[in-house]
């Protein structure tokens, strides 16, 4: 009985330490994992910074550009609007003067009239003094 119990005992050894060694193996492969995952997480990082600073250019060039793009455009319609203006100024200023001319003209057709009408009574009592 004593041999069975010290073959018993050596058995539950064997067993604790092959249970043991099973253990401290999945603690190492638990280990690997971690660091593995622990790099990917950092790469990811790594990456998602990269592409926040990309983005961050990407944003400041496309406000630049459309800031630009603004200042251009605001440009443009001061320069036509500007134009537009001075176009008007010139199209009244020509408008007044053909008034002015207009009114000119039709004092002078008046005028005219008037003469004609005194060069027909003249007319008509020359008439009457040659018959």
């Amino acid at each position: 009985m004593g041999m069975d119990a010290a073959a018993g005992t050596q058995d539950n050894t064997a067993h604790l330490k092959g249970k043991l060694a099973n253990l401290n193996d999945t603690v190492r492969q638990l280990t690997e994992n971690l660091n593995v995952h622990k790099k990917e997480v950092q790469i990811l990082r790594s990456e998602k910074e990269t592409l926040e600073s990309v983005l961050t250019m990407k944003c400041q060039d496309t406000r630049k550009a459309l800031t630009n793009e603004l200042h251009r455009v605001i440009e443009d319609i001061t320069r036509h609007y500007s134009n537009q203006q001075a176009e008007a100024q010139r199209l009244q200023q020509q408008l007044s003067n053909l008034k002015t001319d207009k009114t000119a003209l039709e004092k002078e057709v008046l005028r005219m009239t008037k003469r004609i009408e005194e060069l027909e009574l003249q007319i008509g009592q020359d008439d009457e003094k040659l018959n």
